[in-house]
């Protein structure tokens, strides 16, 4: 809980836009290997809550749970019921590479697929949809909280101008040199605002600029953003709304190349992602279903 989640570094600005090792893991049997060893390999990113947090004795968050689902299912298979679990805490700049070198059999905690990952690395079927999203606090007014939200569904020139007064002559806080940057520089140019923009070179900068009132709100990926509402003190003051300026689906991730192992995985999220206990496993640790969470958490699990 005490990293800084950097730009460069981890999930979507660390995760998102971390490099990928240019090696690639031969094919393996993992659940001939599980068989033999019994011992099963979950890595996970500390601090990264409400996804991933906690300590290797105790890990806890969504996509710990889920992982926990894949080990339920996979003491279900023949000569795996007294499969054990050794859980590795890894740090954000090596987890890319540590999971291509097969050093850990599933990473849980969530990451965009991508086509130069995919050289190294297979993904499960998607949980959870992250993208370009905003953190800001709860008493901002009501003409900023609308548009950043997605409030303002109109798409007239009245509705144009609305989005002007909202957001014109706010301060906006983005990671140097990323997404979220490019895309605010372009659309306050495309919208004529009287905005100002600071760049900052973390995601922990940029939330205390927000806290400290120092800028209006924070652009930036909603999962890390939720990361860091989660650890702060002022979080209650803090919101994080579900309105995505840019989507990007997240998913668990393993070694290349064993398409038996990523089955058993995908039934595994499938099942727990589905109905009432899917619905309930995003409520104990995301809160309530907006109509888009629940739309989107009904296209993630495959049909049998």
């Amino acid at each position: 809980m005490k990293r800084s989640l950097k730009a460069t570094g981890w999930c979507l600005a660390s995760l998102l836009l971390c490099a990928v090792a240019d090696s690639t893991v031969a094919a393996a049997d993992v659940l001939s290997r599980l068989r033999q060893g019994q011992v099963l390999n979950l890595g996970f990113v500390e601090g990264f809550a409400p996804f991933s947090s906690g300590s290797e004795q105790a890990p806890e968050g969504y996509s710990i749970d889920l992982c926990q689902a894949v080990v339920a299912r996979l003491r279900e298979s023949p000569g795996l019921a007294g499969l054990q679990v050794r859980w590795r805490s890894l740090a954000e700049p090596e987890a890319v590479r540590t999971v291509g070198d097969g050093q850990v059999d599933l990473l849980c905690t969530p990451m965009v697929e991508t086509l130069s990952r995919r050289g190294t690395l297979d993904f499960s079927i998607a949980v959870f949809t992250s993208g370009l999203a905003a953190l800001v606090r709860r008493d901002a007014p009501n003409t900023l909280l609308g548009p950043l939200s997605g409030g303002a569904q109109d798409t007239s020139p009245r509705w144009r101008a609305t989005i002007n007064a909202g957001l014109s002559k706010h301060s906006f806080a983005v990671l140097r040199g990323t997404l979220s940057s490019r895309w605010a520089h372009e659309r306050i140019r495309q919208l004529g605002l009287q905005s100002t923009l600071q760049e900052v070179s973390t995601y922990a900068e940029g939330v205390q600029r927000v806290v400290d009132r120092k800028v209006d709100a924070l652009l930036g990926d909603r999962v890390v953003l939720l990361a860091y509402q989660a650890r702060q003190a002022e979080r209650d003051q803090l919101w994080v709304p579900d309105h995505l300026f840019v989507m990007s689906r997240v998913a668990l991730s393993m070694p290349r190349g064993d398409d038996d192992f990523r089955l058993l995985v995908d039934t595994a999220l499938s099942q727990a992602l589905s109905g009432p206990q899917g619905e309930a496993l995003f409520v104990r640790h995301l809160g309530p279903l907006s109509a888009q969470d629940r739309l989107l958490q009904s296209l993630y699990p495959l049909p049998d």
